[in-house]
C-alpha cells in the first residue's frame, strides 16, 4: 500500500522509463539504522506465517478426503472448502497467518493467498500468485492515503502420472473473493516477493497505528526476503520522512529507483521530498520523468490523481488524468476528475467540457445521473458570468 508531505500512499498487497542518473547499491549501511530502532521483536517466521494447527489440518483432510469431493479434482477439492471461508474476507481487514485467518474465517486478499498456500501444502497441487487489477479500492487512515493491490492465487492438478486417480490435468482454478468485472491479472508474482508482502502489509498496519519502530522491522524483514521490492522500499522512505530521516528516506527512494520497473510512486514520494527541500532543479529532473513515464496501468494514474486532488495540488492532478484518459479513453473517471481540477482552478468552460466527456463515456445509470447534475451546475454558473 503502496506521498510524503501531506499524503503518504501505502501500497499493501511494467516496462517503464527509469531515472538512469539514480544508482545505489544495496548496502544495509545506507538504508538501516537498527541502532535507531530499539531492539528487534520477534516476528513471525516465514513457517509461522503458513502454519495450522494440527486440529485444522485434520478437519480440512477429513473433509478434502470426504465422499462429497468424490468426484472434484484436488484443485477443485481446495476451491470448494475455501468457498465457505470467503464471507468475511475484504480489502480492508487485517493481514493475518493462515491459522488465524482460518479461525476468524477472515482477512484481506494476502490472507486468503496465505491460507490457500497452507492448503495446497496438505496436497498435491501445484500453486501460483497474481497480481491482479482491480476498481480502484481506497482507504484514508490518518497522514496515510492507502492504495490497494490484489494478491490471488492459482491452483492447479500436478502432472498425476502414475496415480490411481484419474484427475484432469492442469485444472487451473484462481482463488479470489474479489472476482469481478474490471479485474485483471497484470503478472504472476514471484515467490520471495510473496513472502516479502506479508512484511510489507504488517509494516503498513503498524505504520497506521503510528507503531513506527515495528513497521521498521517488518520492512527490514521484507527487504531481507526481496531486496527489490518496490512496496516495501517505498514504504521505508515514507518511514524515514515521516521520522525526520530525510537523508536515509532519500537514500532508499535512489536504491528503489535503480532496482525496482515499478517507480511510479517511488518517483511520485522522491519528487516531494526534493520539493519540500527546495531543491527545485532536481525536483523539477524528477517531475518530467513523471511527466514521461511509461504506466501502462491507467488506474495508478487515477491514485494519484485523485491524492494530488485531495491536496489541492489541481495542474498536476490534471496531468495525472489526462495520462490514464490517453491509456483508456473510454474510461469516464479521468474525464470527471479534470471537470473537478478545472471548476477548482475556476476555469468553468474546461470543467463543461470534460463533464460532457465524462458523460458520454459513462455506461451506468448512477454515474450518468451525478455527472448530468454536475453538468447542469456548471451550466447555470456559466450563465452568471
Amino acid at each position: 500500500m503502496q506521498l510524503m508531505s501531506m499524503v503518504v500512499t501505502l501500497v499493501m498487497l511494467t516496462a517503464c522509463s527509469t531515472v538512469a542518473p539514480l544508482k545505489f547499491s544495496y548496502n544495509e549501511n545506507a538504508l538501516f539504522v537498527d541502532d535507531k530502532m530499539g531492539a528487534q521483536p520477534k516476528l513471525e517466521t516465514i513457517e509461522e506465517v503458513f502454519a495450522l494447527t494440527e486440529a485444522q489440518k485434520q478437519a480440512f483432510l477429513k473433509k478434502y478426503h470426504s465422499p462429497d469431493y468424490r468426484d472434484l479434482s484436488d484443485s477443485e477439492r481446495i476451491y470448494a472448502y475455501l468457498q465457505d471461508k470467503l464471507t468475511h474476507f475484504n480489502f480492508h481487514s487485517d493481514t493475518l497467518k493462515a491459522t488465524d485467518a482460518l479461525a476468524q474465517n477472515s482477512g484481506n486478499c494476502l490472507s486468503l493467498a496465505i491460507l490457500t498456500k497452507a492448503l495446497a501444502k496438505l496436497t498435491h497441487v501445484g500453486i501460483t500468485y497474481e497480481l491482479a487489477r482491480t476498481p480502484p479500492v481506497f482507504q484514508r487512515e490518518g497522514d496515510f492515503e492507502l492504495s490497494s493491490r490484489h494478491i490471488r492465487t492459482l491452483v492447479y492438478n500436478k502432472n498425476t502420472r502414475g496415480t490411481k486417480q484419474f484427475v484432469r490435468p492442469n485444472n487451473k482454478i484462481r482463488i479470489d473473493y474479489f472476482s469481478t468485472v474490471g479485474t485483471r491479472t497484470l503478472r504472476t508474482v514471484k515467490k520471495s516477493e510473496f513472502y516479502a508482502m506479508y512484511y510489507s502489509n504488517k509494516a503498513a498496519e503498524a505504520m497506521i497505528d503510528e507503531q513506527h519502530q515495528l513497521a521498521y522491522w517488518y520492512l527490514k524483514e521484507a527487504l531481507k526476503i526481496h531486496q527489490e521490492n518496490a512496496v516495501a522500499l517505498n514504504m521505508l522512505g515514507v518511514l524515514y520522512g515521516k521520522l525526520g530521516y530525510q537523508q536515509l528516506a532519500e537514500n532508499t527512494y535512489r536504491y528503489g529507483l535503480s532496482v525496482s520497473d515499478e517507480q511510479l510512486e517511488l518517483l511520485n514520494n522522491y519528487h516531494y521530498l526534493l520539493v519540500n527541500q527546495n531543491r527545485e532543479s532536481e525536483a523539477a529532473v524528477i517531475a518530467k520523468t513523471l511527466d514521461e513515464y511509461d504506466a501502462p496501468d491507467p488506474f495508478r494514474w487515477l491514485d494519484l490523481a485523485d491524492a494530488e486532488m485531495r491536496e489541492g495540488r489541481y495542474l498536476r492532478a490534471i496531468r495525472y488524468y489526462e495520462k490514464a484518459s490517453e491509456l483508456a479513453d473510454y474510461l469516464h473517471q479521468p474525464y470527471a476528475g479534470i471537470a473537478r481540477a478545472n471548476f477548482h482552478l475556476g476555469r468553468t468552460q474546461m470543467a463543461i467540457q470534460a463533464i460532457e466527456a465524462a458523460l458520454a463515456h459513462s455506461h451506468s445509470p448512477g454515474s450518468t445521473s451525478i455527472y448530468q447534475q454536475k453538468y447542469d451546475q456548471l451550466k447555470s454558473l456559466e450563465k452568471t458570468y
